[in-house]
């Protein structure tokens, strides 16, 4: 997700008629909790947010001293409305659609709603937890005996949106747009690639058109700081032995295009390798206290793992958070290979 050759990086800016009020303050906040989080005792922790901002580079003096946001951080932390002051297409949309013609979409989001800030930050977490959720991630994959929910292929999916954001061309027609239909997911952004095709896919190089947006993002363990992050995208799938990812980079239309399916994660480093033919046996002798947990374990029988949103499905809960209680408590994993068995976690 790259923009094109003859841009020339701009995100360093300094916008002369904005003042810092144009900044997000809850988004701010946010991004501060999340940093402290992860560098404890960083001395950016203790700074008044002007310095935490300058040090960013998300605002910055002009000469007379005074401090301003730039444009790496009106995207990042700006309002949607502030946004289109300087980027009158700025435009960020995520729809999850269906099958059913009757229906347009199942859930979607944009920047322009009105009742979030729309800036690019907010986006981010907004949108992934809903991209990797279809993501199937097996029982098995316990290390040390603590569940691993969280496997290369979400990181993959978090750098391909990230990739969208850092790499768009902000002046670009038709915004940013992820599109989710099924286990079906594609990423587009304005702008074209600043590096040849053969260092896009090796990864390793970069020349991304927000470089302060992306150092922004890696202050938060976001994004590949090191190039595109293409190789990481597809080194995932193709560990999963998952169709191949597709990018379509159209030089007439100045955009690029990524094309993603997922499905069942079948490998886990230093975990397991589902893609052998060894049989797991399950436990018959698994306690199972109620209808809910009945129905759990008969379909990690059929299916070989189950995801939260499935059990929200069958088992008739209305949020996730229940399911994935329910989940953490019920399934443990004693011993290995043929002799695996899965008990109640109590």
């Amino acid at each position: 997700m790259f923009a094109d050759q003859r841009d020339i990086s701009v995100d360093s800016e300094i916008l002369e008629e904005m003042e810092l009020d144009a900044l997000n303050v809850d988004t701010i906040k946010g991004y501060r909790v999340l940093f402290e989080q992860l560098h404890e005792g960083h001395p950016w922790n203790k700074l008044m947010k002007d310095e935490f901002l300058i040090k960013l580079k998300a605002a910055a003096k002009n000469k007379k001293g005074t401090v301003l946001p730039t444009v790496a951080g009106i995207l990042m932390f700006g309002d949607a409305d502030r946004i289109t002051d300087v980027f009158p297409d700025y435009f960020l949309d995520y729809r999850a659609e269906c099958d059913d013609k009757n229906i347009r979409w199942l859930y979607r989001t944009h920047s322009n709603e009105g009742d979030w800030s729309g800036n690019v930050f907010d986006f981010f977490y907004k949108v992934t937890p809903r991209i990797d959720d279809d993501v199937a991630v097996p029982f098995v994959n316990r290390r040390n005996g603590v569940r691993i929910d969280r496997v290369d292929v979400h990181d993959a999916l978090s750098e391909a949106v990230a990739n969208a954001l850092v790499h768009a061309n902000y002046y670009g027609k038709r915004g940013i747009v992820i599109v989710k239909h099924g286990k079906k997911i594609t990423i587009s952004n304005p702008g074209t690639i600043r590096i040849t095709k053969e260092e896009f896919y090796a990864g390793g190089n970069s020349d991304p058109r927000n470089p302060n947006l992306l150092k922004m993002f890696g202050f938060v363990n976001v994004g590949e700081r090191a190039g595109s992050g293409v190789d990481k995208i597809m080194t995932a799938w193709e560990e999963q032995n998952w169709e191949k990812p597709v990018y379509d980079i159209s030089l007439k239309a100045e955009r690029v295009i990524l094309k993603l399916e997922v499905g069942q994660v079948r490998y886990i480093p230093g975990v397991a390798d589902l893609r052998r033919e060894e049989k797991v046996e399950t436990s018959e002798t698994v306690p199972i206290k109620n209808e809910k947990e009945r129905k759990i374990i008969e379909y990690i029988k059929l299916n070989g793992s189950i995801t939260t949103k499935t059990v929200v499905e069958i088992c008739g809960y209305k949020t996730k958070s229940g399911a994935r209680k329910l989940l953490e408590k019920m399934i443990q994993k004693n011993g290995d290979g043929s002799a695996t068995e899965y008990q109640n976690g109590n």
